[in-house]
């Protein structure tokens, strides 16, 4: 049995968890907590300008923080849970670390991202959530690996047997109401 309140006791108490989602594994921590935040990118050695997607039980959550406009709405309709990572605009007055925002033509965003993976039930969320691996490495699709290039900085983890697809998630812009894919993954979308 998965001990998820453990999980979440270290997610609130600063920590960073490891956790599969169906493309790779992943280091996750609380999307408020700017110290788990700077964490994440220490362990990971990862470059300040790029952002931390914010991972979200289901639309309802990821709608608490961000403007879904039609387009954005039905991408999520038809494609959460899975590997499909959706850039809106930011609501204002967020409590998520600027960390997990950023910029387009002067638009506050923030990118979401609803993994298939049955742990975003169970944990407290908003998740920062970024590949488990060194920046510029390989995406990890290992438990073993992964704790074994970050040890003791990990303060939980879950491991799964199902297979990883090794792929990253599609990354999708709807601002403006336009769809632009940035980054194609395991999902193809028609834009």
């Amino acid at each position: 049995m998965t001990d998820y309140a453990e999980i979440n006791r270290q997610l609130l108490a600063s920590g960073v968890a490891l956790l599969p989602t169906e493309t790779v594994y992943g280091l996750a921590c609380s999307a408020e907590n700017p110290q788990a935040v700077e964490k994440i990118y220490a362990m990971k050695g990862r470059d300040f300008m790029k952002t931390l997607a914010v991972c979200v039980k289901s639309l309802d959550e990821a709608q608490k923080y961000g403007v879904f406009t039609p387009e954005a709405t039905d991408l999520a309709r038809k494609h959460w849970p899975g590997s499909l990572t959706i850039i809106v605009e930011a609501k204002p007055d967020l409590l998520i670390d600027e960390n997990c925002l950023g910029e387009s033509d002067d638009v506050l965003t923030i990118a979401f991202r609803c993994p298939d993976a049955a742990w975003r039930e169970h944990l407290t969320g908003p998740l920062a959530l970024t590949s488990a691996n060194k920046s510029g490495d390989k995406d990890c699709v290992s438990h073993d690996v992964a704790v074994g290039t970050f040890g003791a900085a990990i303060d939980a983890s879950l491991s799964t047997d199902a297979p990883l697809s090794g792929l990253p998630s599609t990354i999708v812009s709807a601002l403006g109401g336009k769809v632009k894919t940035l980054r194609q993954g395991t999902l193809e979308i028609s834009t």
